[in-house]
């Protein structure tokens, strides 16, 4: 049996899961205290949680780990982070404008160089030499218009890589022009790439200390997976990652449409949108500086299962921010009653500098015991026996008896309003979230550990349906251990804003398909999706594709038949009659094409109409596609609307900005079935 390998770094616990790579079934599980205090941080759970599993699985049969790592977003927040110098570079007439947009707020040290007479190797070496003397740990290089040609910046990084010094060049993280935009980003990964290196052999060499001789990958925060190489090079694309599993793990898991999906933990609740099955990202803001690279767009919420109760003068004062893991305290509602016999209620600080208002259980023997929304739930009945947060509902009932006397309540009203305090918490922000991507009638899908206490309860204040997925406490590291390699790419068109060329297009998927490739995706599960960022002046390039295991066997779920395509296009609104186009099954009917890919997830959902090709990618079609298009121009007013047009062909989805290129972008080689050109909105 070969399985595969997900661990998931949590605020409390990392938990690990071992899935088998054919029938997808759960063969393993372990979980470990999150390694906060370790010295080699987070990454030490990660390495035992492994070891922990092999104990159980047998290290030969691992053959892949894929982990999520919080490794890069706790470096930001608690500021373990190297000082990083820039290095500038600009060509006459553009050298004022480089040199203010490159002396970045984040920067430890700035150094600029004029390459109008070209670029001098030595003038670089003494420039780097410069800036670590000034105490920078770590090397950012920003040229402008890099984008078109990163010689330069290729070439300060060789020189740094000779002086030990870590470095990112600005285009190596994307190709949109801005040159401070780049700097931020490029600035924000060098600082991080230490702790990265770290990381990586601390979780390399670890899981080979366990035996297993099969690949490590990251989770990326935009829901792929990387290799190691990815992650020494790139950190900043992890931020988020663990989010990120858990959005794929749902989807993994679950057929989602539009949907909101709250991770509910011990200490907080992510919330994060789900569009036409597809997770939400958006370009990362640090310190409120944007930056180029994109993750899930996920808000958190200090409310969730593990959430204390708060008091003021007799009075429900809230739920949270503190959890009873941040106080280590255990929860009342996991106690044998008997213990519960005696206990008296006492306010306190769970930490120095926090109000001591948080109301627990002081017990017969002189421990504390929390009240927390998991208790306040199983005092209610919500929580169905064996789910992951069932306690013992006596237990909660008789704590929550104990300190509703402090308040002059029931147990029972306490729990209610506990609960009401945490769903009308969270209620606002999903409905924030909603809004902001125009969800009308999104499904909950709750998962982590307190899917149950707050899931459904959620669900009925909002007057939402709600999912909670099979194994919903370890889903993210289930998204790990399911993930497909992910690649991505942008890059402005021109300085001069005219549509990309097939050769822009062309080369920008040779780079992103060479990336998941490297990272070891199959070349026959590749999809590439091409698509225009008009605000931008920009095009995006996404590779996906499975990661080949050491047996052959390409992981995942196994592609659906022609029948069960024709389930889920009817499920989605489609209809009957679905045609192989490349890789993907289109559906069309009253103005709606659907696109899904072999596994029957959403691809495209457009508002428009299909051509099918007969097997002519000449005149024939040029007339059929300016007929089709001309159907659906919109004029408001004296503007002109076009509508947007995609070809697809083999594994790739292409958006075009001028439909005339249609022709050119298929080739001559079109056969009936082979491709399809989708006209419309989505």
């Amino acid at each position: 049996m070969g399985v595969r390998v997900g661990a998931d770094v949590g605020g409390t616990f990392t938990k690990a899961v071992a899935i088998d790579a054919v029938t997808g079934e759960l063969a393993g599980r372990a979980v470990v205290p999150t390694t906060h205090n370790h010295p080699d941080g987070v990454s030490a759970g990660v390495v035992e949680v492994v070891a922990k599993l092999v104990a159980e699985v047998g290290a030969q049969s691992i053959e892949l780990v894929t982990h999520s790592t919080t490794q890069a977003v706790n470096a930001l927040l608690e500021g373990d982070t190297v000082p990083v110098g820039v290095l500038g570079m600009a060509r006459a007439p553009y050298l004022r404008k480089a040199r203010s947009r490159t002396s970045i707020s984040r920067a430890a040290a700035h150094e600029f160089l004029d390459l109008s007479a070209g670029f001098d190797a030595g003038a670089a070496r003494q420039a780097l030499a410069r800036l670590a003397d000034a105490g920078a740990q770590a090397v950012c290089v920003a040229e402008a218009f890099a984008p078109d040609d990163s010689a330069c910046e290729d070439a300060v990084a060789a020189l740094a890589a000779e002086l030990g010094l870590p470095v990112t060049t600005s285009s190596g993280l994307t190709g949109l022009y801005g040159l401070e935009l780049r700097t931020v980003t490029a600035a924000l990964n060098a600082s991080i790439l230490p702790i990265a290196l770290r990381t990586a052999e601390v979780v390399e060499a670890g899981v080979a200390a366990a035996g297993v001789r099969s690949p490590v990958m990251v989770m990326r925060g935009d829901g792929g997976a990387t290799d190691l190489s990815g992650f020494r090079a790139a950190p900043a694309r992890t931020l988020y990652s663990g989010p990120a599993a858990s959005v794929a793990g749902a989807l993994r898991t679950l057929r989602i449409g539009d949907g909101v999906i709250i991770e509910v933990g011990g200490t907080s609740t992510n919330v994060a949108a789900i569009t036409a099955g597809r997770p939400a990202l958006s370009y990362v803001r640090v310190a409120g500086q944007a930056t180029a690279v994109r993750a899930l767009d996920v808000q958190v919420a200090g409310v969730a299962g593990g959430s204390m109760l708060r008091v003021r003068r007799r009075r429900i004062y809230g739920v949270g921010p503190r959890s009873a893991h941040i106080a280590g305290l255990t929860y009342s509602c996991f106690l044998p009653p008997e213990r519960l016999t005696g206990a008296r209620p006492e306010t306190l600080a769970p930490r120095p500098g926090d109000p001591a208002d948080y109301l627990a259980l002081r017990l017969a023997d002189g421990t504390l015991a929390a009240l927390t929304n998991t208790c306040a739930a199983n005092a209610l009945g919500l929580v169905p026996d064996g789910d992951y947060a069932a306690g013992h509902r006596r237990s909660a009932t008789a704590a929550l008896d104990i300190a509703g006397e402090v308040l002059g309540l029931p147990g029972t009203e306490l729990a209610r309003r506990m609960m009401q305090a945490s769903t009308e918490a969270l209620a606002d922000l999903v409905t924030a979230v909603a809004t902001q991507h125009r969800l009308t009638e999104p499904t909950l899908i709750a998962v982590g550990g307190g899917a149950s206490v707050l899931g459904r309860p959620l669900a009925g204040t909002l007057g939402l349906d709600c999912q909670i997925p099979p194994g919903a406490e370890v889903i993210s590291s289930m998204g790990d251990a399911l993930s497909l390699v992910r690649a991505e790419r942008e890059r402005t068109i021109s300085r001069s804003g005219s549509q990309s060329t097939d050769a822009d297009v062309d080369a920008l998927i040779a780079e992103v398909e060479a990336e998941a490739l490297a990272a070891g995706a199959s070349p026959t599960s590749l999809q590439v999706q091409v698509s225009q960022i008009t605000d931008r002046g920009a095009i995006r390039a996404v590779a996906v594709g499975a990661l080949v295991l050491g047996s052959g066997v390409v992981p995942g779920r196994p592609p659906l038949s022609r029948e069960a395509i024709v389930d889920v296009a009817r499920a989605a609104g489609g209809s009957e009659r679905v045609d192989p186009v490349g890789r993907f099954w289109l559906s069309s009917l009253d103005g709606r094409v659907l696109l899904f890919d072999r596994f029957g997830d959403s691809a495209l959902d457009v508002r428009g109409e299909a051509i099918l090709l007969d097997g002519s990618a000449g005149e024939a079609l040029a007339v059929t596609v300016e007929s089709v298009v001309s159907r659906h121009i919109r004029h408001v007013g004296p503007v002109t609307v076009q509508p947007t047009t995609w070809v697809v062909q083999d594994g790739r989805i292409r958006e075009l900005a001028n439909p005339n290129a249609i022709v050119d972008t298929l080739g001559s080689g079109a056969a009936v079935g082979a491709a399809a050109v989708i006209v419309g909105r989505a």
